[in-house]
């Protein structure tokens, strides 16, 4: 099926010389993206051998090839397009590079191909936010056990002044907290209005998850 597939994706882009309104790189563009977004690598190595644009983006969220194979977590897919040359840390409209999106679609295959292929595991995106901080922010207290475990930094702030445990707190994923905790994450520290992550887990309603951050807290640094 998947072949299949791949030969009518092949014939739309040849035939794309026949359609006047569209030029044959767009197309062969649009074709590498659907296939990085399957995972097709048949389909990825052969319109990258007729000069696909490896670094193409989707107009609507900026996303390359990688991104997409990052994200549905093609590991395959992410070894081939980085054996061809594609950038490990492009950055979308949001900033995001291929690492952080797959983190944030909680996605932890296409986390560690993105780590084993050498992406910046604390770069950060347009809001100051690393995967990590994502993570924590979405409770994917899985995804932040993997991240801290292969070398993400916890201590990490955004312009706010918050860290992952504070954006953790505030959304009350307990599990997440915990394990930021497990790697060192100080409840002392605060940020740029003075609150820690148990001030800010009161905030939110979480006082259960503030009460049991209160007791280790350290003096703010």
């Amino acid at each position: 099926m998947r072949a299949r597939f791949s030969a009518v994706l092949l014939l739309a882009a040849l035939g794309a010389a026949c359609t006047p309104d569209r030029e044959i790189p767009a197309s062969k563009e649009e074709l590498l993206l659907r296939a990085a977004r399957r995972g097709d690598l048949k389909t990825m190595t052969i319109l990258l051998d007729r000069g696909a644009d490896i670094e193409t983006r989707h107009p609507g969220n900026g996303w390359t090839p990688l991104m997409w194979t990052a994200i549905r977590g093609h590991r395959e897919g992410v070894k081939l397009l980085v054996a061809r040359g594609a950038s490990v840390d492009a950055r979308d409209l949001k900033g995001q590079t291929p690492l952080m999106s797959a983190a944030r679609w909680g996605n932890k295959d296409g986390v560690a191909a993105m780590l084993d292929a050498g992406a910046r595991i604390d770069a950060k995106d347009n809001n100051g936010w690393t995967a990590l901080m994502a993570a924590g922010f979405k409770g994917q207290h899985e995804m932040a056990a993997l991240l801290l475990e292969r070398g993400a930094s916890v201590g990490v702030r955004d312009a706010a002044g918050h860290d992952a445990l504070m954006l953790a707190a505030m959304k009350g994923h307990e599990k997440a907290v915990m394990v930021l905790l497990a790697h060192g994450a100080s409840p002392g520290r605060a940020d740029a209005d003075g609150a820690s992550a148990a001030d800010l887990a009161e905030k939110s309603g979480y006082d259960d998850l503030a009460r049991l951050l209160r007791p280790t807290a350290s003096s703010s640094r």
